[in-house]
């Protein structure tokens, strides 16, 4: 009986340990880096988190409408000087309602961001986080609150 008590903390403190910390994406003024306002970013983008964040694979779409047709693009991220930090610039047509969607995935965990797109502006402060891929269901109802 206590051998299996013992194992069960074991395996408690294990999964406790496999589960620590956190994975998300942090999103940044490109103004605040030359690098970015030289690549013209509206936004930039940087996992953060324990372990090494900046393995992580991210990937963007533009996700939009266009004279009521819905429309995704693959958005190009561009590295810059720190290790996992990237650069986005603008991809997308100007006309339309668009929104940022940005996904990080790292050792088998996802988060997402969901950036509303105004003019040639990202508007982070309106971002919706998430763990996972946002659904289509996300995107939809941000853009028709953009």
């Amino acid at each position: 009986m206590q051998t299996t008590m013992r194992l069960i903390a074991a395996a408690a403190i294990l999964s406790i340990d496999a589960m620590a910390g956190g994975f998300w994406l942090t999103l940044g003024n490109p103004a605040a880096s030359a690098e970015a306002q030289a690549v013209h970013a509206v936004v930039t983008v940087m996992p953060t988190g324990c372990h090494n964040p900046a393995e992580a694979k991210l990937t963007a779409t533009a996700e939009g409408v266009v004279n009521g047709k819905r429309a995704s693009i693959p958005v190009k991220l561009t590295p810059l000087g720190k290790p996992g930090f990237y650069a986005i610039a603008r991809q997308w047509p100007a006309e339309g309602k668009w929104a940022l969607r940005v996904v990080g995935e790292y050792n088998g965990a996802l988060t997402s961001a969901l950036i509303p797109l105004k003019d040639a502006s990202a508007d982070r402060r309106a971002a919706k986080y998430q763990a996972g891929i946002p659904g289509e269901q996300d995107v939809a109802a941000l853009l028709a609150s953009n």
